[in-house]
């Protein structure tokens, strides 16, 4: 469907439903000198006189004074005596005592309920809503008058009132689920009504704001009534769509084609404005209402619908961003799909424009905006066989990839300078106790502030760059590649282009840093699209290194993706998700490179996980355990080696998805912790993986994680178990920087707060819990863990090290002449200097420094301040010899 027929069809359905007759009960109209017996005798056929006089009071509340009828005031009438609801009626209200001390609301309920239950039909149904709800705005009303500061009438209200006029019927079950059917409904139309009433007195911001206020405070169902409702339709044509057209008021381009310009590019300002951070549904709504100032925003020329400047505001990239907010659900689809018609339409009349129109898209790619509006239109300039307007298009899309590609690299060099001091420090530091390494870090950012109060900001905005731009890069790269082979055809360069782009040292860092911050960005269709561009032999050796870190987060995400969905008992969704880890041997098979079939091995062992039947607990942990036999017959995936850990790691916590899946009611600390320790010994983990597996700050409940929203959705019941089990993840981000910390060889029982990994051998464990230091310190380990150790090398020369390492150390807590031995030595060259903090203090804990006893914190630092210095150097350099 064309915009054009789209907009015909939206403005005869709303015709329709504004015309539409409302369904109204029968009505009388008093005449002068009438009396409720008199009416009553007209209708009542064979109901008893006094029982339908009583049915047309219940039925009419508004009136106050029987006693004094009103001429040509109309009242509603029961239904008629020959009506099959009524009929049912009849018996039963025959058969009902006359007299009674129940309220009037109250026996309206019962009389509808009874109608409703003997013949139910709309009419049946609307009489029950309208019972219940005029016996819960009675009890409202009294509940109001009683109390000093009145009462509040609102969802929670409402519902609390349904279930209990639903109670009244606890022995008759389908007149129950009839009262909660119509109190939802009741409570429904409250959510739309209250919504639409507090946004409409605003201004066009205020108006869109309340809307997206409320709408994550309301149901699903009122969700949904409000998104297709004729009245927020009223509401954004009254309060949004004048504001939106405004700029065109008055303007006639008098064949200027400059003169639309500035309306055009103002109206969609606005627009994109009001839709930006909306939900698709209500983004779509006003969209729908201001089709009009769309098409006018439409017609400009490519070469007024851009602009040359870095974030200069121009009409294309306003509506590539209103595309974006659309949405892919609902209405979604056919909005994007007409959007990019509309300015198709016009290709006939660009006249050799195709080429500023392209750098419309380049630009607007660079300042941030997503790639959809220009791949549907080049798929639908190919659709028409304007092949080489397509190819243009995409060139621009391309060339918009390479800009980013660029600011990320710019900013990637900031990065690693403000990052690289700390995160040396930081390594050569683990193995302290929390408290003192916090102190050491606040006591660096306290010198750094002083140097300059803003380096903080300055970083965390970086990282924030880099990760934003990391996403889009992702969406642009994976869009162009999922494009289908015959709309890529019409640019023979691009699949060269982008290859190029996606296995560049800087995108893979972003593409690191993104996954850092996001456990989902390595999952779905831009991901999986991204991935096929990935080629172990078109990057640097460092580049190698990081595609492989890359495409491990990627099976480890996409793992627990897999097992956090998973039905046990639902043979489908087990064969689902063998296929699902099937294919991310092969999505990631170019990243892995000669590494490919091994992975693919140990991910085929992976799955075989899948097959017990949940609830077995003891055929689980039999089964992990052939799954460590089998992965040490995979080179490079032994017991102590990163893939080795990695895989273990994921099969304890697929086996513990399935416990928690299993398991009826909340497990208990030391149920869970019993639990994967049994699981983890099965798996063949080292012992510190297995403290960390099992320790309490491994089990944050993080309500916010994606996978365990996922997991709920997919059906689990008790979320509490959910929770315990992916904190096994979400506590250190997930299970590649999970893995990382496992390296260290530390026991971990003593850590009271968030774990984090740092490093390609995975050298240091942070425990992180107050001040800037926890929200620093989180994103150094993700930044170094994405550059690994190389970029640790120069941030300064060698004595600058070597002192900033003894400084750290001193404010730790070790003496002058402690730190200077314990010290980082400065030497970059293969990494061949050890860090000798970890060491030391693990040797302290395994009671090899001589003090008699084992020593952990505090009082190991207090041991090694004691020691003579040459005594405790001769130490050092034998522990380094160790280790080398």
């Amino acid at each position: 469907m064309s915009l054009f027929s789209f907009i015909d069809s939206v403005a005869r359905t709303v015709q329709q439903l504004a015309t539409q007759p409302k369904p109204l009960p029968p009505v009388h109209t008093i005449v002068r000198d009438e009396t409720l017996p008199q009416i009553a005798a007209q209708y009542r056929g064979t109901v008893p006189q006094e029982t339908f006089e009583q049915q047309i009071k219940d039925a009419n509340p508004q009136v106050l004074n029987w006693d004094a009828l009103y001429p040509d005031t109309e009242i509603a009438l029961p239904p008629a005596e020959h009506d099959g609801a009524q009929a049912q009626t009849v018996a039963y209200t025959q058969q009902a005592p006359a007299k009674t001390d129940k309220s009037p609301e109250v026996q309206r309920v019962d009389t509808a309920v009874q109608a409703d239950a003997a013949h139910s039909t709309p009419e049946t149904r609307a009489e029950l809503k309208a019972a219940v709800k005029a016996e819960m705005q009675s009890r409202y009303q009294a509940e109001f008058d009683a109390r000093p500061t009145g009462a509040v009438y609102d969802a929670k209200t409402i519902d609390g009132y349904g279930r209990s006029i639903a109670e009244r019927y606890a022995d008759d079950p389908a007149a129950r689920a009839g009262i909660e059917a119509v109190s939802k409904d009741i409570r429904v139309d409250h959510e739309v009504e209250f919504t639409v009433m507090v946004a409409n007195a605003g201004d066009p911001k205020s108006v869109v704001a309340i809307l997206k206020d409320q709408w994550s405070k309301i149901s699903p169902e009122a969700q949904q009534r409000l998104s297709t409702s004729i009245e927020l339709g009223k509401l954004i044509n009254e309060k949004i769509e004048p504001y939106v057209a405004e700029p065109f008021k008055g303007v006639d381009s008098g064949g200027d084609p400059k003169a639309l310009m500035a309306p055009a590019n103002e109206a969609s300002r606005r627009l994109a404005e009001l839709t930006d951070g909306l939900p698709p549904a209500l983004a779509q709504a006003v969209v729908t209402q201001n089709l009009d100032t769309v098409l006018r925003i439409t017609e400009v020329k490519p070469m007024y619908a851009g602009g040359n400047k870095f974030g200069e505001a121009t009409s294309y990239a306003n509506m590539a961003r209103v595309y974006e907010s659309l949405g892919d659900t609902g209405d979604g689809p056919r909005l994007r799909s007409d959007l990019a018609a509309s300015y198709v339409g016009h290709s006939g009349d660009w006249r050799g424009q195709g080429y500023p129109f392209s750098e419309n898209i380049s630009n607007a790619i660079r300042d941030g905006v997503g790639p959809g509006l220009a791949l549907e239109m080049a798929r639908q300039l190919q659709g028409k066989g304007e092949n080489e307007l397509a190819g243009v298009f995409l060139r621009g899309v391309s060339h918009g990839a390479e800009l980013l590609q660029q600011r990320i690299e710019g900013n990637l060099g900031q990065y690693k300078e403000m990052m690289g001091e700390l995160a040396r420090l930081l390594k050569y530091s683990e193995g302290l106790p929390p408290d003192k390494l916090n102190k050491a870090v606040n006591d660096y950012l306290a010198a750094k502030g002083k140097d300059d109060p803003d380096w903080l900001s300055k970083y965390q905005k970086l990282e924030k760059d880099l990760a934003a731009d990391g996403r889009l890069l992702q969406e642009t790269l994976g869009g162009l590649n999922a494009l289908p082979a015959q709309v890529k055809a019409t640019n023979p360069e691009l699949m060269d282009t982008i290859k190029s782009i996606a296995n560049d040292d800087d995108t893979l860092q972003a593409f690191g840093l993104a996954a850092g911050s996001d456990d989902r960005f390595l999952v779905g269709e831009n991901a999986d699209s991204t991935a096929a561009l990935f080629d172990a032999t078109k990057v640097s050796k460092e580049g190698a290194e990081h595609l492989k870190r890359l495409a491990s987060q990627a099976i480890n995400q996409n793992a627990m993706s897999v097992f956090a969905g998973v039905d046990p008992d639902n043979p489908a969704s087990v064969a689902d998700g063998k296929t699902r880890l099937e294919a991310m041997s092969r999505q990631y098979s170019g990243a892995l490179g000669a590494d490919a079939e091994q992975y693919r091995r140990a991910i085929g062992e992976l799955e075989k996980l899948l097959d017990v039947p949940a609830g077995d607990t003891q055929a689980m942990a039999t089964q992990l355990n052939k799954f460590h036999t089998e992965l040490q017959g995979i080179e490079g995936f032994g017991a102590k080696q990163p893939a080795g850990i990695t895989f273990r790691a994921l099969g304890v916590a697929a086996a513990g998805l399935a416990f928690g899946k299993s398991t009826a009611d909340a497990i208990s600390d030391p149920t869970w912790a019993n639990q994967i320790a049994a699981f983890g010994d099965a798996a063949g983990l080292v012992k510190d993986a297995r403290d960390l597996l099992t320790n309490p700050a491994a089990q944050a409940v993080d309500r916010n994680s994606p996978a365990a929203m996922e997991a709920l959705e997919s059906g689990l019941k008790r979320f509490e178990n959910v929770n315990k089990v992916l904190g096994v993840v979400s506590a250190v981000g997930d299970v590649a920087k999970l893995v990382d910390a496992l390296l260290s060889d530390r026991p971990l029982k003593g850590v009271e707060a968030g774990l984090y990994g740092l490093g390609a051998t995975g050298t240091v464990i942070m425990a992180v819990s107050t001040g800037p230091v926890g929200a620093l310190v989180g994103s150094v380990m993700i930044g170094v863990s994405v550059f690994g150790q190389s970029a640790l090398g120069d941030y300064r020369d060698k004595q600058g090290k070597v002192e900033g390492s003894m400084k750290f150390l001193q404010n730790a807590g070790f003496d002058a002449d402690a730190a200077a031995v314990l010290s980082d030595q400065g030497e970059d060259e293969y990494y061949l200097s050890i860090p000798t903090v970890p060491l030391i203090m693990q040797a302290a804990r395994d009671d090899r420094i001589g003090a008699g006893r084992p020593l952990e914190g505090q009082a190991a630092i207090d041991y090694i301040n004691e020691m003579p210095r040459d005594k405790l150097q001769v130490m050092v350099n034998q522990l380094r010899m160790a280790n080398r």
